[in-house]
């Protein structure tokens, strides 16, 4: 079989959506995005047409590897979205063909490589990716939490912010940076969809957490020098109420960090699954 390897420039969220679904029609719990949720994920993760490629045959789309843009804040990695390739065009190679293509368009955009997210229990993808040149860079949790979390304090009342209150300095309040999808990029391309609470006490901000409409914990996030004082549980109860849903999820918490996942496990969040973040990086 033949086929044309070329960026998505030319074509619409619809084509991408439905090659996306193709391409995972046949997992244990198929995927079925509509194209609203998948525009929506295309704006989350930061796509970037002109860094993403498929492979067609004909004016079908036989794979792709959605990719976006490389981000300083990632140091010059690019993330990628998703790897997918339909089900009669698999084992032909077209991955490695859709690699060559990104890293090319990339290494012109500046990256230094890229990153994305496997499911740990995905043997199959993880030796794909590693015999690709991607290494397993940290592990990350996906957790969720089925009932609505208690207050302890009365002192500490979030109330909604706007994105430009965050500091684009975080040292003192994460214990490991958030993914792309949970990033500073993501809530800013999402604005207004999500909700953002705060704490501050005379001007200055101690604490915050961001939720998607579905409930997905961005972000939570508390100075160092007020841990263990009722605003983490205030923060998170704020956002289980903003949200309206039955559960709150939190996806690609970084294992090593003791800190949020003490908290979490301590509300009552259970782990659900686990990914490896892996990079490439360019030589």
């Amino acid at each position: 079989m033949n086929y044309r390897i070329s960026d998505c420039c030319d074509l619409a969220p619809a084509q991408l959506c439905a090659a996306m679904n193709a391409a995972f029609s046949d997992y244990v719990i198929p995927l079925k995005l509509s194209e609203t949720a998948f525009r929506t994920f295309q704006r989350q993760r930061g796509f970037s047409a002109e860094h993403s490629f498929v492979a067609r045959q004909g004016d079908d789309i036989a794979a792709f590897w959605f990719s976006g843009k490389p981000r300083a804040e990632y140091g010059s990695l690019a993330y990628t979205l998703s790897v997918g390739t339909l089900p009669d065009h698999r084992r032909k190679g077209l991955s490695r063909q859709l690699l060559d293509a990104v890293t090319a368009q990339q290494r012109l955009s500046g990256s230094k490589g890229l990153q994305l997210e496997v499911i740990t229990t995905n043997e199959a993808a993880i030796s794909s990716y590693e015999a690709m040149g991607f290494y397993r860079h940290r592990t990350l949790r996906v957790l969720k939490l089925s009932s609505e979390p208690a207050s302890q304090s009365l002192d500490y009342v979030p109330h909604p912010l706007d994105l430009s209150r965050i500091p684009t300095e975080t040292d003192g309040f994460f214990d490991t940076e958030p993914t792309p999808q949970n990033g500073r990029c993501a809530l800013q391309a999402l604005s207004p969809d999500h909700h953002l609470l705060g704490i501050e006490v005379e001007g200055e901000l101690l604490g915050w957490g961001a939720v998607y409409p579905d409930g997905a914990v961005a972000q939570i996030a508390v100075h160092h020098s007020v841990r263990r004082k009722g605003l983490g549980r205030a923060i998170l109860r704020a956002l289980w109420q903003a949200a309206g849903e039955d559960a709150l999820t939190f996806v690609n918490v970084d294992e090593s960090a003791a800190t949020q996942n003490g908290f979490l496990e301590h509300v009552g969040a259970q782990e659900l699954l686990q990914q490896y973040e892996m990079q490439l990086r360019f030589s």
